[in-house]
């Protein structure tokens, strides 16, 4: 799956569940880790966890599992698709 595409679901599964403040920014000329950061804020910790949950979800429904998952017990996360975080 494209890079371009896997940033789209993940933004639509965000917007879906009302993040706030969400900016896509293309990194790929700049470092050779990934394409794109997704980075939204979301109002309370439970709402974090919502929005990584939705995002790991349809994400799986398009057959992608993150590589990486950090910070599921703290006040945020960042879940890393290779192309994508």
């Amino acid at each position: 799956m494209q890079s371009f595409e896997i940033l789209k679901i993940a933004a639509n599964a965000l917007n879906a569940k009302k993040a706030r403040e969400m900016n896509a920014i293309k990194v790929s000329d700049l470092t050779v880790l990934t394409e794109y950061f997704l980075i939204c804020t979301a109002t309370s910790s439970t709402h974090v966890r919502a929005l990584a949950d939705e995002v790991e979800e349809k994400l799986e429904q398009a057959g992608l599992r993150p590589h990486h998952i950090e910070g599921k017990t703290t006040g945020w996360i960042v879940l890393d698709y290779g192309s994508v975080i």
